[in-house]
């Protein structure tokens, strides 16, 4: 059966007239990409690792001053009556401050608006069985914006541009990005981190990139072994391209390893197995 559902502030829309249904033109996430997002997995009827994506939610609220509180308590709700039966998909959850009158001013009071798309997984994404992914380099840098940092926010420009780099002829699972330094931060999709020593370390995102939410579980999950991940705030790529392994994490993939960056081989390591084993285990896949 195809998962294909969509709700609009937990009401669900008919999928046969969509047509009929519109954005509303004054909504500010359509005029000023005011707003953020999340990518969710479902897995039967709970979403894995939410604790770390309200995170994130409530980092939002406070950097973009999104009124979101009625949202987070309805939540449990939502999920409990019309994802409860949903054994295995994925969904989109998008956030806007809402609708007001023309200008960038954040108006005085304002009722947000939320989507969700709940959807089958992508073929990529079926199963968290390790598939070792192959990365491009883009040439496309990433903006700098500390005050944004770490957010999902709905302003994709840097992610649309460095994914046009390549097209689905080239076999490549996602795109590694640096910053305005060179250095590097992310993929187009996932978090990037390597392994040295058996010590694991990734790029810090303090002036730009997305805190995935399986980032998040990793630096939460080390910090009580006697190697916690590492954050280093510049890293060139050939570091990356003579470490012991790389692996790129989301929360649709989970954490998957990288044998290939831009034609060089990289080695694969049994501790970023024994990673996705543990973090598989904690969400019962």
């Amino acid at each position: 059966m195809t998962l294909d559902l969509l709700f609009l502030n937990g009401e669900a829309l008919n999928q046969s007239n969509l047509e009929d249904q519109v954005i509303d033109f004054q909504d500010r996430a359509f005029h000023y990409g005011d707003g953020v997002f999340e990518t969710l997995r479902i897995h039967c009827g709970e979403i894995p690792n939410w604790k770390f994506h309200q995170q994130r939610l409530l980092q939002a609220q406070a950097q973009l001053k999104l009124p979101i509180d009625n949202f987070l308590e309805y939540w449990p709700t939502f999920v409990k009556k019309h994802l409860s039966e949903i054994e295995s998909g994925c969904a989109k959850l998008i956030i806007s401050r809402g609708v007001s009158p023309r200008g960038y001013q954040i108006p005085g009071s304002t009722t947000i608006n939320w989507w969700l798309k709940v959807s089958d997984l992508p073929e990529q994404s079926l199963s968290f069985k390790q598939t070792n992914k192959q990365l491009t380099v883009c040439q496309h840098q990433l903006s700098r914006q500390p005050a944004f940092a770490g957010l999902k926010h709905l302003n994709r420009l840097d992610q649309v541009m460095a994914r046009s780099e390549w097209d689905n002829k080239e076999y490549f699972d996602d795109g590694i990005m640096c910053n305005l330094d060179g250095d590097v931060i992310e993929c187009t999709m996932s978090n990037i981190f390597w392994l040295e020593s058996n010590q694991v370390y990734t790029p810090d995102l303090n002036l730009e990139g997305v805190d995935g939410c399986v980032r998040r579980w990793l630096i939460n999950h080390l910090s009580a072994t006697s190697k916690p991940l590492r954050v280093i705030k510049s890293v060139k790529l050939q570091r990356l391209l003579s470490a012991d392994a790389v692996f790129i994490t989301n929360s649709l993939i989970g954490i998957q390893s990288v044998d290939n960056i831009a034609g060089h081989q990289i080695s694969l390591s049994s501790t970023v197995k024994e990673l996705a084993d543990e973090f598989n285990q904690q969400y019962l896949f």
